[in-house]
C-alpha cells in the first residue's frame, strides 16, 4: 500500500513540475459581423456595402456574388445588369481573424429594374416576312405597370419609348403585376422583358387610287363539275381580303357567269392573283357540307380601276385528295354544361379543313390570312363566306364518321393546311331596364391536318368564383378589392386564361347593351382586379376564357402563336359593384 501511494505522489509531482513552464493557448475568437447588409438596389445604380466585423486584423472576402460583383478591402460594389433586376441575386462573404477563425454573412439582394416591353408585329406574305415596330405615341401614356402593395391598392409605374422602339418602365420591384398596355390588353405577369409583337399576314398589294370610283367585275367561266344540286362558285385575291366574291352555281350547269361592283378608292390595277373555285354540296353523315371541286388559278392579271373588268377562264379539273373524316361532335356537348347561370341553348358549329396560301407548315400561327377551304360545312342560308363561322351552321352534337373524303387540292404541298372547329351556344342575360340580351359563348380549335378523331382540346375553366361566391349566382360585390378565381378545365392545359369585363352601354337607339370594356390576362387561375375597372353601381358580366397553344407564354409573349390552337368560354351571372 506505501509502495502505491509512493508511485502516486510521484505522478502528482512530475505533472505539475511539467505544467509549471507552461500557458495555457485560449481558441481563435471568430469575427462577429457588425453591419446590416444593404438589400435595396436599382438595375444600372452603382450598388455598396460596407462590411465591419469585430476581430484582431480581419479580412474579407467575397464567396458567393452574382457576376460582376466585387470586393475591395470591405466594400462589396456592384451594378445590376438588366438580367440582373427584378430577381433574387445571392452574397456571401466571409470575414477571417488573424487567427484563423472565421465567420460568414449571406443575404440576397432583388434589385428594382426595368420593365421593356418590345412591340414589333411580324408581316408575313409571299415573299417572306417583314418587321414592323409598333408606334408607341397613341398610348405611351397609358401603358403601366401597375404595382400591387401590402394594403391591396396598386402602384403605377409609368414610362417611355425606349431604344429600338421598346417601351421602358423603371424602377418597378421585383414580382407579379399588371402590365397594361390597352383597355382589352392587360397582363398578369412578373417578367422583365414582354413582347407584344403579333405573326400577321400582309398583301404585297394594299395600293389607294387618287379618287373614289365603282370597279365592275363579269365573270365567265367553263369546265365546271355538272352537281345534282345548287353548289358554290368562289373568287377571291390573296393580295385583297375584301376583295371577294360568292355565288350559287346551277345543278347540272358546267359553266358560270355572274357579275358585282366595287365601290372606294383602291387601286385594283395592282392586283396580279387570284383563286376561282366551285364547291360541290355533299353529305358528310348528318352534316351538310362543300368539297372543293374544279378550280383555276389566275395569274397577271389586268384590272382597271373604275371601269369594267371581265374575268374568265376554264376550270381545271379535281386534283384529288382524300381524309378520313371522324369528329366526335358528342364530346363537345358536355363543355356547354355549367358555363353559365342558366342552361345555354346550342347556338351552331362549323368545321373546315383549309389550306393557307403562301405560309408553310413550319412557320408561326399567322393571323388575318385568308385560308382556302377544301372541305367546310354548309351555312343554314345563303352562301356566305368560306371562314369557319359558328352561329350560321346547325350544332354539332353528335358524331361524325364520313369515313374517307375526296376533295380536290392543287395547292402547292408546301402551303400548310389546317383543320378548324368551332361550336357555339347561346346565353339570355338580363339587361337593366327589364329587357334581356343574347351572347354567345364558343369553344373553337385550330390544328394541323388531323390524323385521327377529332376531339376537343379544351374545356372552359371550372368553379368560377367573385370574392369566394359563386360567380354564376346574382350579387353584389362590397369589397374594393375583387378577386375572380377558378379551377382548371377538365380538358386539356391552357396556357393562360383571358377575363372579359363586360358592362351595359346605352345604343343610339337608346336601349342598353353589354359590350366589352377591358380583357385581363394571366396564366393563374385567379387574379385580382386592378383599380378603376369597375364602378359603384355599375353592373357587369364576367366572360373567362380557357386558352391553349402550341407557341404562345401568357407571361412573357402572349401573341406569339402557333398550332394547336383552341378557347373555350363562359360567362358569369350580372355582379354589381357596390
Amino acid at each position: 500500500m506505501q509502495r502505491y501511494q509512493f508511485v502516486l505522489a510521484t505522478l502528482i509531482v512530475f505533472l505539475l513540475t511539467a505544467c509549471s513552464g507552461n500557458k495555457i493557448i485560449p481558441a481563435p475568437v471568430a469575427p462577429v459581423f457588425s453591419s446590416t447588409p444593404v438589400t435595396q438596389a436599382e438595375e444600372a445604380t452603382p450598388y455598396t456595402y460596407q462590411l465591419a466585423a469585430s476581430g484582431a486584423a480581419v479580412t474579407f472576402s467575397l464567396t458567393n456574388a452574382p457576376a460582376g460583383a466585387t470586393l475591395s478591402g470591405s466594400t462589396v460594389s456592384w451594378t445590376p445588369t438588366a438580367q440582373q433586376s427584378r430577381v433574387p441575386n445571392s452574397f456571401t462573404v466571409t470575414a477571417t481573424a488573424s487567427g484563423g477563425a472565421s465567420a460568414t454573412q449571406s443575404w440576397t439582394v432583388t434589385p428594382s429594374g426595368t420593365i421593356r416591353i418590345n412591340w414589333v408585329d411580324t408581316y408575313w406574305n409571299e415573299t417572306g416576312s417583314t418587321d414592323k415596330p409598333f408606334n408607341w405615341t397613341p398610348v405611351s401614356s397609358f401603358v403601366a405597370a401597375l404595382v400591387p402593395q401590402p394594403d391591396g391598392s396598386f402602384k403605377s409605374f409609368f414610362g417611355a419609348v425606349g431604344a429600338n422602339g421598346a417601351f421602358e418602365i423603371p424602377s418597378v420591384p421585383a414580382g407579379y403585376y399588371w402590365l397594361r398596355i390597352a383597355p382589352r390588353g392587360t397582363y398578369w405577369t412578373s417578367s422583365s422583358t414582354f413582347d407584344m409583337g403579333t405573326d400577321l399576314f400582309s398583301p404585297v398589294v394594299n395600293g389607294v387610287a387618287p379618287t373614289s370610283s365603282t370597279t365592275y367585275f363579269n365573270f365567265s367561266f367553263t369546265s365546271l363539275d355538272p352537281t345534282a344540286t345548287s353548289g358554290l362558285l368562289q373568287f377571291d385575291t390573296p393580295e385583297w381580303t375584301p376583295l371577294h366574291y360568292s355565288a350559287s352555281t346551277n345543278p347540272g350547269s358546267t359553266t358560270f357567269v355572274g357579275a358585282f361592283g366595287f365601290g372606294g378608292n383602291l387601286d385594283f390595277s395592282l392586283i396580279k392573283n387570284a383563286f376561282v373555285r366551285q364547291y360541290e354540296p355533299a353529305t358528310l353523315g348528318s352534316v351538310n357540307a362543300y368539297l372543293l371541286g374544279p378550280t383555276l388559278t389566275l395569274s397577271n392579271l389586268s384590272l382597271t380601276t373604275g371601269g369594267h373588268n371581265t374575268i374568265s377562264g376554264a376550270l381545271n379539273p379535281t386534283v384529288p385528295a382524300s381524309l378520313n373524316l371522324s369528329i366526335k361532335g358528342s364530346a363537345w356537348a358536355p363543355l356547354f354544361d355549367h358555363i353559365a347561370p342558366t342552361a345555354p341553348t346550342t347556338a351552331g358549329s362549323s368545321f373546315a379543313l383549309s389550306v393557307q396560301p403562301y405560309i408553310a407548315s413550319d412557320n408561326p400561327k399567322i393571323w388575318l390570312t385568308s385560308p382556302i377551304s377544301l372541305i367546310w360545312t354548309k351555312p343554314s342560308g345563303a352562301p356566305g363566306l368560306v371562314s369557319v363561322t359558328c352561329s350560321t351552321n346547325p350544332p354539332l352534337t353528335s358524331d361524325v364518321e364520313a369515313g374517307t373524303v375526296q376533295y380536290s387540292d392543287p395547292f402547292p404541298s408546301a402551303w400548310r393546311r389546317t383543320f378548324s372547329v368551332c361550336q357555339s351556344a347561346s346565353v339570355a342575360v338580363p339587361v337593366p331596364g327589364g329587357k334581356s340580351q343574347n351572347i354567345i359563348l364558343t369553344n373553337t380549335q385550330t390544328t394541323l391536318l388531323p390524323t385521327m378523331a377529332v376531339k376537343p382540346l379544351i374545356s372552359p375553366v371550372q368553379n368560377p368564383k367573385i370574392n369566394g361566391a359563386d360567380l354564376f349566382t346574382t350579387g353584389t360585390i362590397n369589397s374594393a378589392a375583387v378577386t375572380i378565381s377558378w379551377d382548371p378545365p377538365a380538358v386539356g392545359t391552357p396556357f393562360g386564361y383571358d377575363v372579359a369585363i363586360m358592362q351595359p352601354i346605352t345604343l343610339l337607339a337608346g336601349t342598353a347593351s353589354y359590350t366589352s370594356t377591358a380583357t385581363l390576362s394571366t396564366a393563374k387561375t385567379s387574379m385580382t382586379i386592378p383599380p378603376d375597372l369597375l364602378k359603384s353601381g355599375q353592373t357587369y358580366l364576367f366572360v373567362i376564357t380557357s386558352l391553349a397553344d402550341g407557341r404562345a407564354n401568357m407571361e412573357t409573349s402572349p401573341h406569339r402563336s402557333s398550332l394547336p390552337s383552341a378557347s373555350a368560354q363562359l360567362i358569369s351571372a350580372p355582379i354589381t359593384a357596390n
